[in-house]
Parts: structure tokens; C-alpha cells; sequence
């Protein structure tokens, strides 16, 4: 871990997100704590240690009441006690419509422009304003203990109104927020309902730092912020927006993933046995191996993919058996039916290639439907000759990045969809439109017929590039940034004129 704490040595620092880092589960044999897989987690539970800051969430874990004192806090790691976790307690109508509703069937599907999934109702937008005001005051419950400055890091689209809430209840604190999925222009954006985009802005706007993946969707909450929200003064070049006063910055950050914690799992001695298993099981002389690793998302393009795999042994007959298939296929939302329909469509259509296809000695598409470890994927991804990922629309996508930094042996080639964000960052894949059913199909016969020599030189160059920019990279260029902006604002205090301190009233956590 880098020494991140020399940007936040004399500031408290509350990070806020909807999942929380550590459950506590109800067990056969008593309470248990579970760590929640995911970069996110992994790379800032060891700076949270080390700064021994405060990390709002949901508390969704079975245990959590039991085990948090009466303001819904418990020093976490359980062992060693090194910061606070303030858990935010939601019922079971919080989570239908907050959760469920607003952020995952009207946000998720706006944003990743697949405008027919999308879904609005007055009681998820009405409950989503509760639960945001709800967080906001426990982060500033939180900034009140501490004695000097704030800074308080909100994390993505379940919180968009949050930063507006703090900064009426605590303007000296320095707010940001990273937003992890794409963000639409504003032809999209106008599917909200009048009277919930503006709302929705001006709660982004309540940062002093808006944060992007992509120099795309940067802009386009600009255009956004530009289109809807009157009074605001907004400056493309220096991309900053002005309302009230209040000067808000927008960058882009695009994130990345632990790669040397990818690589030394993938180098491990289980890894080394686990390739061994998979490539005598699913390769053989001129057979290949192909992974698509995917929470069961219709953003994921999974249905495009299988028919693109169809479409290619239909056109090409001599490579039917010259590749295997491995689709790690994570169950992701069930009770929504939007996914539980994916999952079920995704079965059938396996099913279907497989009957049509298959011979005695080849299965072509395995399907494994249910979760599988960090270190069981490294193996997955190391075993590889090629990685499909055929997102329709990704923020940015870490399992290309987490494919690439498991490629230690330089096998693998990774064929991307356009519309990620890795996209925009990765050069050596071979790059595809998931909606163009031939073209697909022709990028996967051209990754299966890559010489080995040019594999090796893509994978390198690929590497390379992934070990300058990991995810502490990320976060160090986030903090970098906001330390800088922190300065500018003290300076900007200093010079002008001496004012008593104002604190805004704002309705209570009850009043929604």
C-alpha cells in the first residue's frame, strides 16, 4: 500500500458507500465476519487502517445491530480495531425502492443508456431522497467529532444527493464523490421526470469534486449540468461548474485493479496446479481455452455473446471443437426480474449451443452459475488463450484488467468490447461492437488465429501500461487532486474578508 495518509495526516476522513466492509453474520456456530470481495474494499480497507479514519454503510449484515454500539458504530478490522465503521440501518421498504428501486431500476439502466429496462416511480425516487438525507446526516454526525477540518468521500450513483445534504449541514468539510458507472449525455438524462434531474444535478453539484472514469462521461455531466440546472455557470476548458458561489471541479479518474495482488495470486503454487487442471481438461493440441468472467448483468452483453459464439461455428465450421468456452456467470440481483429473466435466457441459450454443437469428446460452453473466489479466478484468467468481455456499457470494467495481471505466462489475447471504459485506456486488445453480430464473430476467429509472438508483444505493452496505473494509483491521483483543491479553498478563505461562520438549516433525517 502506498503512504496515503500524507494527504489526509491532519484532516478526518469518512469515507461513504452503500456496501459496508465488514459484515457481521449470524453462523451455525455463533457470529462470523465476512470481508465483501471487491477492489474497492481491498485497497481502501488498508488506507482506512493506516489514516484510522470512519467508513459510513449500509449495515446489511444479519449480526450488525447486535454487534455496533447505540449510534450504530464498531471498530472493524474485529482483531485489531484500527478504524470506525458507522453503520446507516435500511428496512426492507429502504431496500425495495432506494436500492432495488431508484439506484437499480431507474439510475443503473439510464446511465448504461439501455433506456428499456428503465423504470420510474415517485415512491423509489421519494424513498431514495430519505435514505440519501439519512446518510448525509450520519457522515456529518461523524464530521462533528472530529475537532479539525473534514474531508468525506462519497462513493457512486446510490448517493447523488448526499454532497447538497452535507454542505447545508456541514460547509467546511471537503466533499467529494466518485461516480463508478457512465453518465449519460443529456438526451438520455431527460428520461427522468421533470422535477428529478435538476434535483439530482445540483445534489452532484453539492461536491467539490465530481469524479469520472472517463474524459467521456466527465463531459457529458457537464452538458447535463448545462442543460438543466439554471443559474449555473459552467467552464468547459477549466471543467468546473459555479452555482450560488460554490465552485464544483470535474475530473476523470479511471480506475484499475490490485494487479500485483492479481499477480502473485496467479503465480501461486495452487494457480500453477489449477492451470495444469484446467488446460488438461478443456485444451488440448489445437484447442483453446476462452473465459467471459460477469456478474449476470444486461449491461454485460451475455446474450450478444453467446449468439456471436453461435453465429461463429455456424460460419466456420472447421473451428467447432477448436475452442472451449468457460462463462463464470455471477447470480447478481435475482429478485429483480429484469435479472432473473437474464439468468434464465443466459441458461437456455447454453443449453441450445450445446445441443447443437456438442460431440462425444467436446462440451463447447461450460457454464458455471454461481460465485467463485478471487484466487480461483486468477487461475481462470492465467489458463486463458483469449478473455471476452462484451459489455454493451461499462464505467470502466475491471475484469479486463484483472485478466490482464493474472497473464504472467503472456498467453492470453483480450478481446473488448468498445463501449468500456477500459476501452479507452487499453490499446492492445481487439477491440468489438458487442451489437455487431458478424464483426463480433470475426474478432474472435481473429484473436483464436493470433500467432503466439503477437500475443506475447500485445500482453506485454498491456501489462506494462496496467503496472503504471493500479488501483492506489487511482487513489492516489483522487487524493492528490483533492488535497490540491483543499489548499485552493483555505487560500481563497485566507484573503477574503473576515465573516462569523454560517451553518445552513436543513430539515431533519426525519422530515422525508
Amino acid at each position: 500500500m502506498r503512504d496515503l495518509d500524507r494527504y489526509l495526516a491532519d484532516c478526518k476522513f469518512i469515507l461513504v458507500s452503500n456496501r459496508e466492509p465488514y459484515e457481521h453474520m449470524r453462523g451455525p456456530t455463533g457470529i462470523e465476519v465476512k470481508q465483501p470481495a471487491g477492489g474497492l474494499v481491498s485497497a481502501l480497507d488498508p488506507t482506512m487502517r493506516a489514516i484510522h479514519g470512519t467508513w459510513v454503510a449500509w449495515g446489511s449484515g444479519s449480526a450488525d445491530r447486535e454487534t455496533s454500539d447505540s449510534s450504530g458504530c464498531v471498530q472493524v478490522p474485529p482483531d485489531e480495531g484500527s478504524y470506525t465503521l458507522r453503520r446507516v440501518w435500511l428496512d426492507d421498504q429502504d431496500i425495495a425502492s432506494y436500492y432495488h428501486g431508484f439506484a437499480n431500476r431507474s439510475l443503473w439502466p439510464l446511465c448504461h443508456l439501455l433506456v428499456n429496462h428503465f423504470e420510474f416511480r415517485t415512491d423509489y425516487w421519494e424513498r431514495y431522497r430519505a435514505v440519501n438525507l439519512r446518510f448525509a446526516h450520519a457522515a456529518a454526525d461523524e464530521a462533528e467529532r472530529c475537532s479539525g477540518r473534514a474531508m468525506i468521500w462519497i462513493q457512486d450513483y446510490h448517493f447523488a444527493l448526499v454532497a447538497q445534504s452535507l454542505r447545508a449541514i456541514r460547509p467546511s468539510s471537503f466533499i467529494h464523490q466518485f461516480w463508478h458507472i457512465p453518465f449519460p449525455p443529456p438526451d438520455i438524462f431527460r428520461l427522468l421526470p421533470v422535477g428529478t434531474h435538476e434535483p439530482l444535478l445540483r445534489g452532484l453539484m453539492g461536491n467539490d469534486l465530481m469524479e469520472f472514469q472517463t474524459e467521456r462521461h466527465a463531459m457529458n455531466f457537464l452538458a447535463c449540468v448545462e442543460q438543466f440546472v439554471d443559474g449555473v455557470a459552467v467552464d468547459r476548458d477549466r471543467r468546473r461548474v459555479s452555482l450560488g458561489g460554490h465552485v464544483t471541479h470535474v475530473d476523470a479518474f479511471p480506475i484499475s485493479t490490485d494487479a500485483p495482488h492479481w499477480e502473485q495470486m496467479a503465480r501461486s503454487a495452487d494457480a500453477e496446479s489449477r492451470v495444469a487442471t484446467l488446460r488438461g481438461r478443456y485444451t488440448r493440441p489445437g484447442r483453446q481455452l476462452g473465459v467471459a468472467v460477469d456478474r449476470i448483468d444486461y449491461t454485460k452483453g451475455i446474450p450478444e455473446r453467446l449468439r456471436a459464439i453461435e453465429h461463429l461455428w455456424e460460419a466456420n465450421p472447421a473451428l467447432r471443437g477448436a475452442v472451449t468456452f468457460l462463462f463464470v456467470c455471477t447470480p447478481s440481483r435475482s429478485d429483480v426480474p429484469a435479472y432473473a429473466a437474464l439468468e434464465q435466457e443466459v441458461g437456455t441459450l447454453v443449453g441450445d449451443i450445446n445441443a447443437k454443437f456438442a460431440t462425444a469428446d467436446w462440451t463447447p460452453i461450460v457454464l458455471v452459475n454461481s460465485n467463485v473466489d478471487s484466487d480461483l479466478l486468477a487461475a481462470v484468467y492465467r489458463a486463458a488463450d483469449l478473455c471476452l468481455v462484451s459489455s454493451l456499457q461499462d464505467g470502466m470494467n475491471l475484469v479486463a484488467k484483472e485478466f490482464i495481471a493474472s497473464q504472467v505466462d503472456d498467453r492470453g489475447v483480450l478481446v473488448l468490447s468498445r463501449f468500456t471504459g477500459a476501452a479507452e485506456e487499453i490499446d492492445d486488445a481487439v477491440l468489438v461492437n458487442p451489437f455487431n453480430l458478424d464483426g463480433f464473430a470475426q474478432s474472435i476467429r481473429m484473436a483464436l488465429a493470433m500467432a503466439p509472438d503477437e500475443r506475447r508483444r500485445r500482453m506485454r505493452r498491456m501489462r506494462a501500461h496496467l503496472k503504471r496505473a493500479t488501483i492506489f494509483d487511482w487513489l492516489d491521483s483522487i487524493l492528490l487532486r483533492s488535497t490540491e483543491i483543499m489548499g485552493e479553498l483555505e487560500e481563497a478563505a485566507a484573503r477574503a474578508p473576515s465573516q462569523p461562520p454560517r451553518r445552513e438549516v436543513y430539515p431533519p433525517e426525519s422530515s422525508l
